[in-house]
């Protein structure tokens, strides 16, 4: 699918108030690795966007340096947003996952060429994509405080139901995926005490993880343990530090960094698996 034509047309099929105004955007980032190579970076980007006659909104943009291109349309109204072009691959999908069982995947942020439409009336809501890779939909419900979900994908034949439900610092979620044997619950509880806060999360499937945040006078303390559903455990250990324009960083993985805030330009210093590289970036 030409991502460039989907855009054009898209937008030059529309009536318009006026001629939009194009943004452009980018970035050079220079690194250099100590007694190592050297590496350049650039992006360039080209966006815009129009308040049509009939009151719609269209926008499209294009990542003029990407190698296959990267470009999107998207047109948004009372009947929700279409968008053509490059989409997040399983975006559809994830709508309807308010159980959080597909939160693996959705830190993964791939994409591919496609079209994805998501609307909403009243509390109920709709996600429909298709792409080279699969077509998908969901649906979701919320009322006061409680979320139905469902989802699938004709990818792998998959699909997956689930509903949450918050009341003050308590929150709770079932699911169960196409592929699981047995549904899934979860409990997380939250709650801010001054300047410390607190989160402890307890799964079915054994998983389990409890993080605590201190915050105060321009330092952020932030530790987390954690328990897979096979049993591993991983802990993290997480301080930082800004003072006006700088920000110094270091965690138990023996990584320290220091960045300078140089308004469009930042210069960033970091060690990291005995390595240090200085890394110079300009942005506009």
């Amino acid at each position: 699918m030409n991502k460039s034509i989907i855009a054009l047309a898209i937008v030059a099929a529309l009536p318009v108030a006026a001629q939009a105004d194009a943004t452009i955007s980018g970035s050079v980032s220079v690194a250099v690795v100590a007694g190592g190579a050297t590496t350049t970076t650039e992006a360039l980007s080209i966006s815009s966007t129009e308040v049509l006659a009939n009151g719609m909104t269209a926008t499209a943009s294009m990542n003029v340096l990407a190698a296959a291109g990267s470009g999107v349309a998207s047109l948004a109204g009372d009947f929700g947003t279409l968008t053509a072009g490059t989409i997040a691959d399983d975006g559809a999908y994830e709508a309807g996952d308010v159980a959080g069982l597909y939160a693996v995947h959705t830190a993964s942020g791939a994409v591919v060429d496609g079209v994805h439409y998501a609307g909403s009336v009243a509390d109920f809501s709709v996600a429909v994509q298709t792409s080279a890779a699969s077509t998908q939909m969901s649906a979701t419900y919320d009322l006061n405080g409680l979320s139905l979900g469902y989802a699938t994908n004709t990818a792998g034949s998959t699909s997956i139901a689930g509903a949450s439900y918050s009341f003050g610092d308590l929150s709770v979620t079932v699911g169960k995926s196409s592929g699981a044997s047995k549904a899934v619950g979860s409990a997380t509880y939250a709650m801010t005490v001054d300047a410390i806060a607190l989160s402890a999360t307890a799964s079915s499937d054994t998983s389990n993880s409890i993080s605590a945040t201190y915050s105060l006078d321009g330092i952020t303390l932030v530790a987390k343990a954690a328990r897979d559903s096979g049993g591993a455990n991983s802990n993290s250990l997480t301080a930082t530090y800004t003072s006006g324009d700088l920000t110094l960083s270091a965690n138990d993985s023996n990584t320290v960094s220091a960045t300078l805030d140089l308004g469009n330009a930042d210069l960033k210093v970091e060690r990291k698996a005995s390595t240090t590289t200085m890394t110079y970036k300009v942005s506009f």
